[in-house]
């Protein structure tokens, strides 16, 4: 059995509707029922609404069209739809609209209205339906219990971070470890996938003290499937992770894998499967977590499977480590399954916590976070974390630091990033959490006493610092320039044949700031432009990355320099110090000699106006007295490193590839001061 949803690897991709000009109706309808079994609701949404278009009365496409909008979370959507069926002449061959309707604004989280249409529902004969009733009466309660959840909420703070590590796409499963934050992105094609039209695939990504993440180097992430998840062993030299593959359109199965610490290489060695006791085959397995028995001394791993011995679809399962790595026999953590989905496990050790994830638990909407302990007669009864850590979408992926004041989770709730404006729907991001101190304390010591014999205990305990890997280079720690001379060099970036296009001019009018700015707006076009002809996925991914990090690294941080180097310098100026900033000009090697030397002139003429203009002409009072000289010299391409490309018909290297453009600079390079 195959099985995945959208907690797993919510959108795992998004289909267009494509093109069908001059189709008939029937057409699009068949196209949209054909989507919806494939559960790709983005083409079934553009499918029915295409339909809908060609003839608006037909009221069973604008029901099939809210029915997979609410699939799809795009809330707005369906109740359009919804509304429309409720109050159409047709509306008694749709007796499930009014629930589903209540189901829609439950979802977004306005309970008081779900509360009405749920009561709608059961007054206008929905209190027969053996199956609907009871569900809308239960819904009924735990939307009054979400509202007294809500007006009893803390102090916690949620916060969505920013495109540095979310991107429209879905990113999950975040695992803090020292200055690092691991997470997962379903943002990456494979280019090599025959699938029309093209799927999207996940890598694990490292971002360093809230730098942009990056995906994990030396061949971690398995080309042509989804690798995802991860969690270290207590003394990190082991790390367990997914990797997952199609199985159909819309369907993947998942595998455990960990790869061990190879001390004298420095590196991490291949990686290797779990065994059968743990990849029961022709299940997903998926989601890994490790967690730490202080009675027996070993490690235990904490899992997600729809393997059979369990509640229901997804279930909690958890088995003791080997020293090997593998793992022995899986139990089923029958006390806090249920017969709905449970996913996500993070055992705290600090405070002797299992979080997780859940569908069947009472809560507020999609998956809500639960904790629960281990007690002398095994798990404690799961309880709600709350509002708002929790919301009425789906909220994942729980995992806190040691002293229980900083989280992470994953969520597709209202703020986060959208693929299509249109509908807001997907996907899930990446969330911080600023936790009130004592929100997860570690209990009573007497609570923590061996569990049966029948069940596998954990107790607290605190790992140790686990080594440094090197997976992802750490960057040196930056220090914030104090002094003119700590910003030398201070290099800035020009666009090809700028300032002035295609002038022999050595001067110019322009600011550097009128130079930077519709420059750093071109990054997008220069990664596409380099990255398209390369076909091997990785590489394409790599440039990517190198273009990327020129922009940011260079081109943007030199911009913030030259400000923050303008601030400095009108202080010492201010303590009557005399100052003389020598400047160079570089460019890259496209046109004549001759040419480019009035092109480096003319980028040292813009970086000069900026002093001119910086701050309403500050500094003009000081050049004119002789107090600030800038001194100049263009170096044209004379000093360009070799074998940048100067084919005028290769745009792609020797415009939009890193060594042309780092070339194309004018830099600060020389400060001389006196009194």
């Amino acid at each position: 059995m195959f099985y995945c949803n959208q907690l797993l690897l919510c959108c795992l991709f998004l289909m267009a509707g494509g093109p069908l000009s001059a189709q008939s109706l029937k057409a699009y309808i068949k196209a949209g029922d054909e989507a919806m079994e494939k559960k790709n609701y983005h083409a079934a949404l553009e499918y029915y609404s295409s339909a809908l278009e060609m003839n608006a009365k037909k009221i069973g496409v604008a029901y099939k069209l809210a029915g997979v909008a609410r699939a799809f979370y795009a809330y707005d959507i369906a109740e359009e739809y919804y509304r429309k069926v409720a109050v159409s002449e047709q509306k008694d061959r749709f007796p499930l609209t009014l629930f589903y309707l209540a189901e829609v604004k439950r979802g977004q989280g306005e309970y008081a209205k779900a509360i009405d249409y749920y009561q709608q529902y059961l007054g206008e004969g929905g209190s027969e339906n053996k199956t609907f009733a009871p569900a809308a009466r239960r819904a009924i309660a735990d939307a009054e219990w979400a509202m007294a959840i809500i007006a009893a909420s803390d102090g916690t703070d949620v916060q969505h971070l920013n495109k540095r590590i979310n991107t429209p796409y879905s990113e999950f499963g975040p695992y803090l470890k020292g200055d690092s934050l691991y997470y997962s992105s379903l943002r990456y094609e494979f280019r090599e996938d025959e699938h029309v039209p093209p799927r999207r695939f996940s890598k694990v990504l490292r971002s360093v003290k809230g730098a942009k993440g990056r995906p994990l180097g030396r061949g971690f992430n398995a080309k042509g499937k989804h690798t995802a998840h991860n969690a270290f062993s207590r003394d990190g030299k082991r790390l367990y992770y997914n990797i997952c593959e199609y199985s159909s359109d819309t369907q993947i199965r998942c595998e455990l894998y960990f790869r061990t610490w190879n001390v004298k290489r420095r590196r991490w060695n291949k990686a290797q499967k779990l065994s059968d006791k743990i990849n029961l085959p022709g299940y997903t397995t998926t989601q890994p977590n490790i967690g730490y028995d202080e009675v027996n001394q070993q490690e235990l791993l904490f899992f997600v499977s729809d393997r059979p011995g369990g509640q229901g679809q997804l279930d909690l399962w958890v088995a003791p480590i080997k020293s090997s790595g593998d793992c022995g026999e899986a139990v089923n953590i029958a006390a806090i399954n249920t017969p709905a989905n449970e996913a996500s496990p993070f055992y705290h050790n600090a405070s002797g916590t299992l979080f997780f994830s859940s569908e069947g638990h009472q809560g507020m909407g999609g998956y809500d976070i639960f904790q629960t302990l281990r007690s002398a007669e095994g798990w404690m009864p799961p309880q709600h974390t709350g509002y708002p850590l929790n919301s009425s979408y789906n909220d994942l992926y729980f995992v806190l630091n040691a002293d229980s004041t900083v989280a992470y989770m994953a969520s597709n709730r209202t703020g986060s990033f959208y693929l299509d404006k249109n509908n807001k729907s997907c996907c899930n991001d990446i969330y911080r959490v600023l936790l009130p101190r004592d929100t997860f304390v570690a209990p009573p010591h007497d609570t923590l006493v061996p569990p049966p014999a029948d069940s596998t205990p954990i107790v607290v305990t605190e790992p140790p610092t686990p080594p440094i890997d090197p997976l992802v280079d750490l960057p040196p720690v930056e220090k914030v320039p104090e002094t003119l001379e700590d910003f030398l060099p201070l290099a800035l970036y020009f666009h090809n044949d700028e300032p002035d296009r295609r002038t022999r001019r050595t001067t110019t009018k322009k600011s550097y700031e009128e130079t930077y700015r519709p420059y750093y707006a071109l990054k997008a076009e220069y990664i596409q432009e380099y990255t398209r002809p390369i076909e091997d996925s990785e590489l394409a991914l790599q440039a990517e990355y190198e273009l990327d990090d020129f922009f940011e690294s260079k081109v943007r941080k030199g911009y913030e320099h030259l400000r923050l180097f303008s601030d400095i310098l009108l202080k010492r100026l201010n303590q009557g110090e005399k100052v003389e900033i020598f400047i160079k000009g570089f460019t890259s090697p496209r046109a004549q000699s001759d040419y480019n030397l009035s092109l480096g002139k003319r980028r040292v003429s813009s970086l000069r106006n900026h002093f001119d203009s910086y701050a309403e002409g500050v500094f003009l009072s000081f050049i004119r007295s002789g107090q600030l000289i800038i001194s100049e010299r263009s170096f044209g391409e004379t000093t360009a490193a070799t074998g940048i490309s100067d084919d005028l018909q290769d745009r792609r290297n020797s415009v939009y590839s890193v060594p042309a453009a780092v070339e194309r600079r004018v830099e600060i390079v020389e400060i001389k001061r006196s009194k």
